[in-house]
């Protein structure tokens, strides 16, 4: 049985992300892991797993430049933890 988090070279998936989806991520933030480490609790790589609509558990990111935190401007990359509002998560069926 593999390893769920440590797929294959095979399996893995490498996503470079433009600007423009950034951009739509960016939106999604509202805190980072800097100026709130205690409500930052979510890796942007989330964030941008439902942006993209990739696989989380074969997709590692390559950010075309880093984003922006819309508190102080401090530089995120797809590992630092973020806070985002609870709606961006799964879709829920009716």
């Amino acid at each position: 049985m593999a390893d769920f988090f440590d797929p294959t070279l095979e399996e893995q998936v490498i996503v470079l992300v433009a600007t423009p989806t950034l951009r739509k991520a960016e939106r999604l933030i509202e805190s980072c892991e800097h100026c709130n480490p205690e409500g930052a609790e979510i890796p942007l790589d989330n964030i941008l797993d439902r942006v993209t609509g990739s696989d989380r558990t074969v997709t590692d990111y390559v950010l075309e430049s880093p984003l922006k935190c819309p508190r102080f401007s401090r530089e995120v990359t797809e590992k630092t933890l973020v806070e985002a509002p609870l709606t961006i998560g799964p879709k829920r069926q009716g």
